[in-house]
């Protein structure tokens, strides 16, 4: 295994993570890490920073209301596969999470960090577009259509995070 030597700094608040982020060059957010860190083990990255992001309690949480399901982006795979609200509002949200990965994959890894990497291997991409989601950041809100623009590429700007992904609750879903 290679990594190339990189600076490891963790983010206690999103503005203390968007700062990290303007002070230090060639900077990559980690959240679960499960995309990142076996691209730099196969040196298709090397970011000389990484900013974990993943204890940020106000990523972390899922709501409902009578039209929408909203989680966060530090919401991770197991606690959608198991939340009452997801079961209760898209039952094939929580289906498709609980088989994400294996649990190691399912009790690290983010709702945000696989939507930010796009990777054509994940399952919550193609369930953002098929639902209609929006996805909101520190700095706007955007389709899921309009996000994703290519494989791993998005519309996200420089140093932009994702705080939450919005799922219109649909009559049925599969």
């Amino acid at each position: 295994m290679y990594t190339a030597p990189f600076r490891y700094l963790r983010a206690a608040t999103l503005s203390d993570a968007e700062k990290l982020f303007a002070d230090n060059a060639d900077a990559k957010y980690l959240a679960g890490g499960h995309t990142l860190i076996p691209t730099m083990k196969q040196r298709l990255a090397t970011p000389a920073t990484l900013i974990d992001i993943s204890r940020i309690a106000s990523l972390a949480f899922i709501r409902r209301d009578a039209s929408k399901l909203v989680i966060g982006a530090g919401t991770r795979h197991a606690d959608v596969a198991a939340s009452p609200e997801v079961k209760g509002a898209i039952p094939a949200l929580a289906i498709l999470a609980r088989l994400i990965g294996d649990p190691a994959v399912r009790h690290k890894g983010t709702l945000g960090g696989s939507v930010a990497n796009n990777d054509p291997a994940a399952d919550y991409p193609a369930a953002l577009s098929a639902l209609g989601a929006t996805v909101k950041t520190t700095r706007r809100t955007i389709a899921a259509d309009e996000f994703f623009t290519g494989m791993f590429e998005t519309a996200l700007a420089e140093g932009e995070i994702i705080t939450e992904v919005a799922f219109p609750v649909p009559r049925r879903a599969g």
